[in-house]
């Protein structure tokens, strides 16, 4: 049996090896009743390492096309056995009447997606993505994680695997009600509780499903985060945008829509706002909240990020100002730490957390247990704060960049805000100028953002897109902004680039 490894390839060599035995298989030059090469003589032969060569063997057990047979190797076993009308019989001779019935409609339950996901660039060696705002993997702390990990591991407890309360991991709580506690949040008894969830997503819904009925309308800040409005949009929720200007959520043009009576909750980020990095002013929190007590109307309060302060003092959650239990504040450690650990907090009114934790029991009875250990456990031997120094200190030097390198090019008739922290900066176009089309001829010059359509309620283009700094280098931000800048000035001298065909 020769088999070839292209190492220059990006298809992974195990991934090589499976789908050549599959081919070798299905031209009938493998047999079944072959012998294979033993894993240690295949992964000599082929230059790869032993855990190579036996995942690619699992992969073919998992289809039953080799078997492993103890004391005597592994074998092919032929063709994994696939469901035909050969063997099956007729759509007839295997339903009878029932094979006339009409086939179940789907339309009624689609949903428009439009602007859900954003489409890869064209994968082209140096082209620069200004459209992802998550945390750069080249800084997540793998060593620090498989430390903590391994001893968890020589060691387990039987409450890591099994299913916890839905509350969440004991310690884990008690350590955040010690945060929220020296963040200025009451958390003496009957004031306020923490609730874990599976990230900030899962905890908006929670909260959502259990305070709206059906036909009522949320308020949100438009631009607003693309994963907030794609859970909306997914969950049939009516949006009612509030505009947001330098000092945050127009809260005056909020007090127009209350008084309608369809609004039953506001979710802001009043905190870096995602896209724009706005922080909330003190007197339009102070409004939001007194127009939430006067409408009797909670808020959900998004801290996604405001650990994440490069200039000057972050200020207090909005959870902190509200004596009267308005305020429902959901944070979350996907971007101050691994956005793939899925651990986010709720921290809400006393009276609310007996019907949040039944209805999180109701519905997905509780998280990973051993995830939340595993982060308590990273928290408390200090690993989570020094993690949380070296990312600010690398993200301010990235968003320092950004913005000196925006300074200098910036063309005529763009504008932004300056964030104090966060991952991105809202860059308001010419009014000529949309961002969607503009995003095509980007691509052609090797540079990518999120366009303002991912980010407006009801998903429709506007003349401002979203650049994020958290996944590029310096490098790389002191080279695409100025050819995107150039880019900018072109097309509003010229905005017929725009249209199709013209470049």
């Amino acid at each position: 049996m020769q088999l070839k490894i292209d190492k220059a390839s990006s298809i992974p060599a195990y991934q090589q090896i499976h789908e050549q035995i599959v081919r070798l298989v299905e031209d009938g030059l493998l047999e079944a009743g072959s012998k294979l090469p033993s894993v240690r003589a295949l992964a000599r032969q082929l230059g790869v390492s032993l855990a190579t060569v036996q995942t690619a063997y699992e992969e073919l057990e998992a289809i039953n096309m080799i078997e492993s047979r103890h004391g005597s190797g592994t074998y092919v076993t032929g063709m994994p056995h696939k469901a035909t009308g050969a063997n099956l019989g007729t759509r007839e001779e295997m339903f009878g009447e029932l094979s006339d019935l009409p086939e179940m409609r789907w339309e009624p339950y689609h949903f428009r997606s439009d602007f859900f996901l954003v489409p890869p660039p064209p994968n082209r060696e140096n082209f620069i993505r200004f459209s992802i705002g998550n945390p750069d993997p080249s800084l997540f702390p793998f060593n620090r994680i498989k430390q903590v990990t391994s001893n968890m591991l020589w060691s387990p407890k039987e409450h890591f695997f099994d299913l916890g309360h839905p509350q969440g991991f004991l310690p884990l709580v008690e350590h955040l009600e010690k945060e929220m506690a020296l963040s200025g949040v009451p958390m003496a008894e009957n004031e306020n509780d923490i609730i874990l969830t599976g990230g900030f997503q899962r905890g908006m819904s929670l909260i959502l499903r259990l305070l709206l009925n059906p036909g009522q309308k949320v308020a949100v800040e438009s631009p607003c985060y693309t994963g907030i409005l794609n859970f909306l949009v997914a969950e049939r929720i009516d949006i009612e945008p509030i505009p947001v200007d330098k000092e945050g959520m127009d809260t005056e043009y909020l007090a127009t829509v209350l008084n309608r009576g369809e609004v039953k909750a506001i979710i802001t980020i009043p905190t870096f706002h995602n896209p724009t990095g706005v922080t909330m002013s003190l007197a339009r929190r102070e409004h939001l909240i007194k127009l939430a007590a006067r409408h009797r109307v909670p808020i959900i309060e998004d801290d996604w990020g405001r650990q994440l302060r490069y200039n000057g003092e972050s200020p207090p959650p909005l959870k902190a100002m509200d004596p009267g239990g308005y305020v429902i504040h959901i944070g979350t450690y996907s971007k101050s730490l691994l956005p793939g650990l899925r651990i986010g907090w709720i921290t809400c009114p006393a009276g609310l957390s007996v019907p949040l934790v039944c209805a999180k029991l109701g519905s997905d009875n509780s998280d990973s247990y051993f995830l939340q250990a595993l982060l308590h456990e990273f928290i408390s031997k200090g690993y989570f704060n020094k993690h949380l120094r070296k990312t600010q200190r690398e993200y301010r030097r990235r968003w320092q960049a950004m913005m000196a390198t925006l300074d200098k090019h910036l063309p005529d008739g763009c504008r932004y805000i300056k964030p104090d922290g966060g991952f991105s900066i809202w860059l308001n176009l010419p009014p000529n100028i949309m961002s969607v089309p503009l995003l095509k001829l980007a691509h052609d010059v090797d540079i990518d953002f999120l366009p303002a359509s991912y980010c407006i309620p009801g998903k429709q283009d506007g003349n401002a897109l979203r650049l994020s700094f958290s996944r590029c280098s310096v490098e790389d931000i002191e080279t695409g902004i100025p050819i995107l800048c150039d880019l900018i000035s072109r097309v509003s001298r010229n905005p017929s680039l725009l249209e199709p065909g013209i470049s």
